[in-house]
């Protein structure tokens, strides 16, 4: 990059131009961001230069010996209109990722925001988020991005790039009454299972992924609005794709959602 341009608004540049692409980043295009305040705010640069309708933001764990540097134990991302596919049946759509840099399938529960207050400077609880929400439903995040180092190197640079983001798949709907919290999960890339686990066992569960973003939302100004979906986290694990692979995520050997990863993305 161009001497003295290593400001927020450049990586951010950098960053919008090669998802638009599609060309992969070989190196972290500026300094790495030494906490969460800088990454959100090359984050917020990124989100005015591509101008897309946000559906919605992914929630990710941070890993727990880096909680006291950070200050924090998830991180979030947006998820852009038209990287989103509702299943109808048993489709199995393409999602693209970077070919050339960090491409990854999760399994996650998705929550779906329904009526928000106007003012959202209170205390917020995983039981007054869960009443901000109308829709529980299945499905996979496809996490991608052009820099193929972006999970090396701490949770300020995932947030940088939109958190690692580049679509998701919703699939059937869950009963709330359900206890889904408890379901096995499973996540196969081409019939092989690769990870397994339970939403109980993330932290305080999805809601309180929701909690977590209506705090951020109430700190940071994140503009949250109602119908915007929330991946909750990787129920069980971030799992490396290739273009080619077929992945299915599975709920209590119920419920299923499957995709296809597709070739270079760019646009």
């Amino acid at each position: 990059m161009i001497e003295g341009q290593d400001t927020a608004e450049a990586i951010a540049h950098a960053f919008v131009e090669a998802r638009r692409t599609g060309n992969a980043l070989v190196e972290y295009p500026g300094t790495l961001p030494s906490s969460l305040d800088e990454a959100y705010g090359i984050q917020q640069r990124a989100i005015g230069l591509l101008d897309r309708r946000i559906a919605g933001w992914k929630v990710g764990r941070i890993a727990d010996a880096l909680v006291a540097s950070y200050g924090s134990n998830r991180i979030t991302g947006p998820i852009f209109a038209g990287s989103v596919v509702e299943l109808t049946g048993d489709d199995a759509p393409e999602m693209p990722v970077f070919a050339g840099g960090f491409a990854a399938a999760e399994a996650e529960y998705l929550l779906r925001l329904g009526t928000l207050p106007d003012d959202l400077q209170r205390e917020w609880t995983n039981a007054s988020a869960a009443a901000c929400i109308d829709a529980v439903r299945v499905g996979i995040e496809v996490a991608s991005s052009p820099f193929g180092g972006i999970n090396e190197h701490g949770p300020a640079v995932t947030v940088s790039d939109f958190g690692n983001n580049n679509g998701l798949v919703i699939g059937a709907a869950v009963d709330r009454n359900m206890d889904f919290l408890a379901w096995p999960v499973a996540l196969t890339i081409d019939g092989e299972i690769v990870g397994t686990g339970t939403a109980g066992a993330m932290l305080d569960g999805p809601f309180g992924a929701v909690r977590f973003l209506l705090e951020l939302a109430r700190d940071r100004g994140l503009p949250l609005a109602s119908g915007q979906w929330i991946s909750t986290g990787a129920v069980t694990g971030v799992h490396p794709v290739r273009p080619g692979a077929a992945v299915e995520a599975r709920f209590d050997d119920k419920l299923r959602v499957r995709c296809r990863i597709g070739g270079q993305h760019s646009g």
